[in-house]
């Protein structure tokens, strides 16, 4: 799928695809120039009624106004006033980027860049880094636009630079979607997918929709070049969700494209492949179709969507899908035997493809034209067609090397101006050190020469005081006295901050603990019902909670480290990491192949050869929910899982080990599946709950006490079991300490 530099040009501009309604609001704006007396005010007027017209597509009426308000700025600029100056000068900036994006439009793409620049010269007079930043985005747009990718790629690594430089997320994440667009141009899908995956996690952050339906499409374009359609069919239907939601039905159409891209593509490959698609892709269906069947019903399914894609994007004139969709009902037509309709589907696409100049695809069709001809057995027109195609191949072949080696260059060049930056911030960094130390030389210089002089002082009062030991001892003990309670002052004074500064560090390691909890925001995305009871012994927790979708699964762990407090947490954040990085680095998609793996980095991480009797790691429990198959998988070490169905608890056993060093053999950690119905409620749980003491006696809780509880209030809302389960700890503590962390954790389906 190619994509347009329109979108983007919406996007950065601010444009709106339902701006063809706006005569009144012209009307409106004219008039108001025509009465208004304040020139500041009229270069406005004026550049509102361009964009106004941008947007209807009366792209010389706009070009009229915007010149018309780029002249009176001119006027302006004669003024001594500094407000008005100021305002003239910004409004000169955006007069130019609204001339240039009415040229840019028309595909006058010289003047267009004429324009930007200007408008980017102002903006670098007027230190505005967030318009300098924008103006070389419509830069590197303008030259994407024209093919010319290494210089679009020099401005998209501007913009770039400066929009991380003033923390801009929208325009950092609108930048790097640039770039993905440009190197999945030039087929480099390794670097496209890796901007795409950087602008979808900021759109993400950023909630903005229609930026995370453009990464959802992307990527997906990305897996389908990569030859896997499933991931690539994953990302269309989530990006089609968002389209239909907006109901806008040229986006609608790509995706429909898209989708039947990936269905005639895999259509033709091998039978291995299309195995695993039915595997998975029919996996909940009683009724698979067979590998002789298969291709045919994915050939039906991408001619429906095909000709869906191409009934929309002709009512909204979207050529570049016109002929994309014109040729996958042309190609499907040609698998088929049907080479008659096929070749004049593929004619009618190759004409599009020339007329909007995309070259490759245009050499592609006129191939597939050929080999029609070839199979009506026309050999004479199979040669022709086959002849046109070869005689643009090598154009377009030293065309793309050209690029290539020309983005390479960019990229070199950006990357050395990157290291010299780097490396005179280092020279700098340590200049300030060198400094530092300079300045710490003297004042221990100075401290050293005042403790010499007290030192000579005191030996001086000594003499004094045992020359004059006899007339003076009343004075000499008072004295002394005195001294010792300065002394004791200063050593309690010390501790005290010792007490503070020890007491302040745990508090922030606190913070940064909680920081790597999962948050509630990210749980409420996920889980329709839940409640997480956690209350660390200390100011930090050996208890964690953990939780990531990936992939299709929701992971969620309960975790209890060996000790509490600093040394517990200090092993909570090193199982986190682990966690992470079994599940997004190692592709470990099992909850129990993913606890062995955490514990063959716990082991190596805590010294293997260790010779004492410790015991360092964590128990833990992990699920693995699919909430499309109600299919719940599970790992559980030396922590249990119960599911409460019905009235009655289901419990699943642990393994008796734990995720670390032990003493006993390092056995594989068993796999738990449930086939999860409506209403079930999981729960997860360290053991600090059930081992706190209290009630009548000052004995444990215990699990059978706690396993009741559970079971007695598991049909209530999930808020008020939290509730029921923190005021019951409470009352049953009593007056007791609490003993260890406390962890519950429970999700119902």
């Amino acid at each position: 799928m190619r994509i347009r530099t329109l979108i983007a040009f919406i996007l950065l501009c601010g444009f709106s695809l339902q701006g063809f309604a706006q005569s009144k609001l012209i009307d409106s704006l004219k008039n108001r120039i025509n009465t208004e007396k304040q020139d500041t005010t009229k270069v406005i007027l004026e550049i509102a009624v361009c964009k106004a017209y941008n947007k209807r597509g009366d792209f010389l009426d706009a070009l009229d106004y915007g010149i018309r308000a780029l002249r009176r700025t001119k006027s302006l600029e004669v003024s001594t006033n500094s407000a008005i100056l100021l305002s003239a000068k910004k409004s000169e900036a955006v007069a130019y980027i609204n001339i240039g994006n009415a040229y840019s439009n028309q595909g006058n793409y010289a003047q267009a860049e004429i324009h930007y620049t200007k408008a980017l010269h102002v903006k670098e007079e007027l230190g505005d880094k967030r318009g300098i930043a924008n103006a070389n985005n419509n830069l590197g747009l303008v030259y994407w636009s024209q093919s010319n990718y290494p210089v679009a790629l020099d401005y998209f690594l501007k913009s770039q630079s400066v929009f991380e430089e003033i923390g801009n997320k929208p325009g950092l994440a609108l930048t790097y979607n640039n770039i993905g667009l440009l190197y999945m141009d030039e087929e480099n899908n390794d670097s496209a997918l890796s901007y795409f995956i950087k602008s979808l996690n900021i759109e993400q952050a950023l909630n903005n929709k229609e930026g995370v339906d453009m990464g959802y499409n992307n990527i997906g374009i990305i897996y389908r070049n990569r030859k896997n359609y499933l991931g690539a069919l994953d990302y269309y239907f989530k990006s089609l969700v968002i389209r239909k939601e907006a109901n806008n039905p040229a986006n609608i159409a790509i995706t429909y494209t898209n989708i039947a891209n990936a269905y005639n593509i895999l259509a033709t490959e091998p039978d291995s492949i299309k195995k695993h698609f039915i595997e998975v892709y029919y996996a909940s269906n009683p009724h698979k179709p067979s590998l002789k069947d298969i291709s045919s019903i994915l050939r039906d399914s991408a001619l429906i969507l095909y000709t869906k894609g191409l009934e929309i994007s002709k009512a909204a004139g979207d050529m570049g899908n016109i002929a994309e969709s014109t040729e996958g009902i042309g190609l499907i037509n040609n698998d088929r035997g049907n080479y008659k309709p096929a070749i004049s589907y593929l004619m009618n696409a190759a004409s599009i493809y020339k007329d909007i100049n995309s070259r490759k695809s245009y050499y592609e069709v006129l191939k597939d034209i050929s080999t029609s001809y070839e199979k009506l057995k026309q050999p004479d027109s199979a040669l022709t067609y086959f002849k046109l195609a070869m005689a643009i191949h090598d154009s377009v072949f030293n065309e793309d090397k050209q690029k290539a080696i020309g983005r390479e260059e960019v990229k070199y060049s950006y990357d050395k101006k990157q290291a010299l930056q780097e490396a005179e911030s280092k020279k700098q960094h340590a200049l300030e050190e060198e400094q530092r130390k300079r300045q710490q030389l003297i004042i221990y210089a100075g401290t050293g020469g005042v403790l010499l002089l007290i030192a000579f002082l005191i030996f001086v009062a000594q003499r004094l005081r045992i020359t004059n030991r006899q007339k003076n001892i009343i004075g000499e003990q008072k004295e002394k006295i005195d001294h010792a309670f300065a002394q004791l002052g200063d050593a309690t004074k010390l501790l005290e901050e010792r007490h503070k500064d020890l007491t302040d560090s745990i508090h922030y390691a606190s913070r940064i603990q909680t920081a790597l909890l999962t948050s509630e925001k990210y749980l409420s995305e996920y889980l329709p019902e839940y409640f997480i009871f956690f209350k660390p012994k200390d100011i930090v927790s050996g208890d964690f909670y953990w939780a990531l979708h990936h992939k299709g699964k929701f992971y969620i762990a309960c975790c209890d480290c060996t000790g509490h407090g600093v040394p517990g947490a200090f092993m909570s954040l090193l199982n986190i990491t682990f966690l992470h990085q079994a599940v997004i680095e190692k592709g470990i998609v099992q909850p129990n192949e993913i606890f062995n793996n955490v514990r063959t980095n716990v082991v190596d991480a805590l010294n293997p050869d260790n010779t004492d009797d410790t015991k360092d790691g964590m128990d833990a429990t992990l699920c693995a929910i699919d909430f499309e198959k109600h299919l719940l998988m599970a790992a559980c070490a030396n922590n249990g899982l119960w599911i409460a169905r019905k009235g009655e608890l289901m419990e699943f056993k642990p393994d008796k080990m734990p995720i670390g060093i032990s003493g006993g053999e390092a056995k594989p950690f068993t796999m738990h599946e449930i086939n999860l119905q409506k209403g079930d409620c999981i729960y997860m749980f360290s053991d600090g709950y059930a081992d706190q003491f209290g009630g009548p006696n000052g004995k444990k809780f215990k699990l059978a006490q706690l396993k009741e509880l559970v079971l007695n209030i598991s049909a209530k809302p999930m808020k008020e079991q939290k509730a029921i389960l923190e005021k019951s700890l409470s009352d049953w503590k009593g007056g007791q300490m609490q003993i260890d962390d406390v962890c519950v954790i429970g999700i119902r389906i």
